[in-house]
């Protein structure tokens, strides 16, 4: 099971810009890193209405659509991140989580004001710092 560790915050506070930065350090460092996002309010659209994988979503548990080196895969699952990391990212050394929040036995770096147990990180936290932080904890 690789090693997990969210990225928590308020809308607009730098999440993806640092979980952008430490998958590029990471990787360059050796490791295997993948990335899960929360999407609470269904916001993530990477279908239209009407197209052949979304009508065929509708009758079937699993659909699909496979483009020159990438695979995108529409799959009714249970809304358990920790699940998803066993079974689609078993292979890899840490997977960063960005959201969820209130996910329990997951370390988390916490940006902005957000007043929960973690990492807090503001302006002046340096990328080793984070790096630091996320590897010693493993």
């Amino acid at each position: 099971m690789p090693k997990i560790v969210g990225v928590v915050g308020y809308h607009n506070t730098g999440k993806t810009t640092l979980i952008e930065k430490l998958s590029k350090e990471l990787s360059l460092r050796g490791y295997k890193v993948g990335y899960i996002k929360h999407d609470p309010k269904g916001h993530g659209i990477t279908d239209k209405e009407g197209s052949d994988t979304y009508r065929l979503f509708k009758v079937l548990d699993k659909v699909a659509l496979l483009t020159e080196g990438k695979l995108t895969l529409w799959e009714r699952v249970e809304d358990d991140p920790l699940h998803i990391v066993e079974r689609y990212f078993s292979d890899f050394d840490i997977v960063i989580l960005e959201g969820w929040k209130s996910l329990k036995g997951v370390k988390k770096i916490v940006l902005g004001d957000l007043p929960i147990e973690g990492f807090h990180m503001d302006e002046s936290t340096s990328l080793e710092e984070v790096i630091s932080y996320i590897t010693e904890i493993f």
